[in-house]
């Protein structure tokens, strides 16, 4: 071998004399030598190697830092692709075997080496440290390949126990290193399959087989493997092992028995339907046919197949029209579908067939033949009988209807009408059939031009031929749109409330509409009606609510003046007696506010101011109100607001009014000695206030009308408490939050309320004015 790279060595030796001596053998060697560093002791050596890379390192073993061999490891650990000669004074066979066995390349006597023997060493260390490398590398990828294979890979020994695998292997069989390491192979087979695959005699043969067989895996369950078995040997040819690769066909074995399922429910359906399936070559001879023929027509399969072409069976005045028409349809290799035919079956009746088909080709787009289904038809003439005599009926019902009744053909013309349109329009049928439907109804609009009708709104053109045409263009019905025409009743004009929809139908193959025209305007008079009562209420309820504030506060001022004693003194009783009356005036003022509150949410007229900001600090706000109140019952009242909230959209003096709301019901019904805890936390992305207390509960019948308006939970021997509109009023702000509010309750141990509200704000449902009704005012003339 000829070096051609010049060579860093590093010469790790104490002993001045010796490195002159190795200097001068390197250069009296034919080694093209680039650089040669020196190190006097093992450290030396080591912060060399760390700085800087060599290609051979020559080591004399004893060195002042390190002894022996130790050397060696030390400079394999901190270079271990560099290889190592040792040059020792010491010819001592023991220590040459110790430093060949910790993976130096050479053992050279000091006294004994010349250039030549020290050349030939440096390249072979070097052939031998290369050869290394490149055998660690091939194991190394075929290791890789080995490991990360998509199959399992396992071989036994001679006893037939596992001695190494694959990753995959441990994958498939779900059992691990221990589990499997010196494992008998035989375990990891049912034992009908294991004897199975010893009668291959796979090592005596020594032929490599391929089969199908099952597996365990860890847990006891089988899987489906295709299974590969080579032997392994060694140099002398004598089978020293197995190896198997192993695929999981599980999956595959799975598929196979769904389709083999897939075509006997196939099977099942072409023999047991009730459509005659059939197949016929290019010529038009039967090649398949299902066993409902016979019922059908009266001919067994063995019968037709390969003996009966399909216009054998075509009624004798149409067969030669109608085999024309399918060989036409043969020729353009088309699909078919509702080819009625009139067929004779075998004892001579007429059987009418429903024909659909689709062609079969080869590759090349050649006809090969048909296959298809025909059904019975036969019964459909005495079906057309009863449903003509249903269309007379439905005829009856169509001009006995209560409200009116048009049917419209594509070209928008009335072809009937019934008793009640009549009346509507105040015409003649004369004046209604055979007209366009806004013409029929005498639309003073239409006839001016104007082709529209005011529709709910009042604002929005509406035109009864547009709805027509749309259900006519989409084929889906419109309904229960309210329009309000003007109709000239013979020189009279008015303007009814209709409420029309409009339905497609098809009768006889033709496309018609029916158009339902409900006269409601005694209904919509009756809704202004009462939506004007509403108002008015709800302005009577608002200026008697504010006419009672003024007074009240006079009273509670002139109340608590007195109380004080600023107007002279009081006596006690007087005292006591002026202290009922403010708090039921504070009652009084609590009422009237719950009253305007729910009010103006009950019309949706209650204004919200909804900002951007810190949902904690509201909260806080709330629980310092409260905090007195409880204080004064003897109630504790606790606060845990989790730090890092994101800001949200609400309004703060809203949120506050919940919160107090609810903490105060705990007071209320919390002996004292209780507690009362509110929490705020997030939940994904909502925030979550909870008001849970120990008090009395909320019995379990009670609470799905909780937040019902004026509802009060009755306790036996206790005065109700509250109007009954604080939860109204909090679920109604939450709902207008685009939040909600649920409770749990136990009776005895304790009532929780959550208020979840939406960290991205989004639209808040609507709230729709809902009726006072007499609630309101009983719960103000009770006050």
């Amino acid at each position: 071998m000829t070096t051609t790279k010049a060579l860093r060595v590093l010469i790790v030796e104490d002993d001045i004399v010796d490195r002159k001596l190795l200097d001068r053998l390197l250069a009296k060697s034919s080694l093209s030598i680039a650089e040669v560093v020196y190190a006097d002791r093992l450290s030396a050596a080591l912060e060399c190697l760390r700085q800087s890379c060599f290609d051979v390192v020559l080591l004399d073993l004893g060195l002042p830092d390190s002894r022996g061999t130790e050397s060696v490891v030390n400079i394999q650990r901190r270079a271990p692709h560099v290889p190592i000669i040792v040059l020792s004074g010491l010819d001592d066979e023991a220590t040459a075997t110790s430093a060949v066995q910790k993976g130096v390349q050479d053992y050279l006597i000091k006294g004994q080496v010349d250039s030549t023997l020290l050349m030939r060493s440096i390249r072979y260390a070097l052939e031998r440290k290369k050869a290394e490398r490149q055998l660690q590398a091939a194991e190394h990828r075929y290791r890789t390949i080995f490991d990360n294979s998509a199959v399992a890979i396992m071989m036994v020994d001679k006893a037939e126990r596992l001695v190494s695998w694959n990753q995959f292997t441990e994958q498939l069989l779900g059992m691990s290193e221990e589990q499997l390491l010196g494992r008998s192979v035989k375990s990891l087979y049912p034992e009908s399959e294991w004897q199975r695959i010893r009668t291959l005699s796979v090592r005596q043969k020594g032929m490599q087989h391929h089969l199908e067989t099952q597996m365990y895996r860890g847990g006891g369950d089988l899987i489906d493997v295709d299974i590969s078995l080579s032997v392994l040997r060694d140099s002398d040819g004598q089978a020293t092992g197995s190896i198997g690769v192993v695929r999981d066909i599980t999956e595959r074995r799975r598929m196979e028995q769904a389709l083999r399922r897939s075509e006997e429910r196939f099977r099942q359906v072409v023999e047991n339907a009730n459509e005659w399936i059939w197949e016929v070559d290019a010529n038009g001879l039967y090649t398949y046919a299902s066993p409902i023929i016979e019922r059908i027509l009266g001919y067994t399969p063995e019968e037709v197949l390969g003996k009966k072409h399909f216009y054998d069976f075509f009624h004798p005045d149409d067969a030669a029209q109608l085999r024309t028409r399918a060989f036409s349809i043969f020729a353009r290799k088309d699909v078919f579908t509702e080819f009625q035919t009139r067929n004779l079956h075998k004892d001579g009746r007429v059987v009418f067939l429903l024909r659909s088909g689709v062609p079969i080709l080869d590759e090349d787009g050649t006809l090969l033949g048909y296959r298809g289904a025909d059904a019975d038809v036969t019964e459909r003439a005495r079906i057309h009988e009863i449903l003509d005599r249903k269309q007379k009926n439905l005829g009856v019902i169509f001009d006995a209807a209560p409200v009116g009744m048009l049917l419209v053909d594509e070209e928008l013309t009335v072809v009937r009408a019934n008793e009640a349109v009549r009346h509507l329009s105040g015409r003649d049928f004369r004046e209604i059939i055979g007209q366009g439907p806004c013409e029929a109804l005498g639309c003073t609009r239409y006839a001016a031009g104007a082709k529209c009708c005011r529709d709910a709104d009042g604002d929005v053109p509406c035109s009864l031929r547009t709805m027509i045409e749309m259900v006519f263009e989409l084929g889906k019905p419109i309904r229960s749109l309210e329009v309000c025409p003007e109709l000239d009743d013979h020189g009279t004009t008015r303007s009814p409330w209709l409420l029309a929809s409009v339905e497609p139908v098809a009768i006889d193959s033709g496309r018609f509409v029916v158009v339902a025209i409900d006269d409601i305007t005694d209904r919509k008079r009756a809704e202004e009606e009462l939506k004007e009562a509403v108002e008015m209420k709800s302005q009577f309820i608002s200026t008697v609510s504010h006419e009672l504030r003024t007074p009240l506060t006079s009273m509670k001022e002139a109340v608590t003046i007195v109380l004080s004693g600023e107007a002279g003194r009081i006596k006690k009783d007087q005292a006591h007696f002026l202290d009922i009356a403010k708090r039921n005036i504070n009652r009084l003022s609590r009422l009237i506010n719950d009253v305007l509150d729910f009010q103006r949410l009950d019309a949706g007229n209650m204004t919200f101011h909804m900002q951007e900001g810190a949902l904690d600090r509201t909260v806080e706000d709330a629980y310092n109100t409260m905090q007195p109140f409880a204080a004064k019952r003897g109630v504790h009242l606790i606060a845990e607001i989790e730090p890092g909230l994101p800001p949200i959209t609400f309004d703060s003096d809203r949120i506050v009014q919940v919160v107090t709301n609810l903490v105060s019901n705990g007071i209320k019904f919390t002996p004292k000695g209780g507690s009362i805890r509110v929490r705020v936390h997030r939940r994904g992305e909502h925030i979550l206030i909870q008001v849970s207390d120990t008090g009395l509960g909320i019995p379990r019948e009670a609470l799905p009308r909780i937040f019902e308006r004026f509802y009060r939970v009755r306790r036996p021997g206790k005065e109700i408490q509250g109007t009954g509109l604080g939860l109204p009023i909090v679920s109604r702000i939450i709902n207008s939050h685009g939040g909600r509010i649920d409770v749990e309750s136990e009776p005895d141990k304790g009532t929780t309320f959550t208020v979840s509200l939406p960290i991205k704000q989004t639209d808040a449902p609507n709230l729709l004015p809902q009726q006072t009704d007499e609630h309101l005012e009983a719960t103000l003339h009770e006050s």
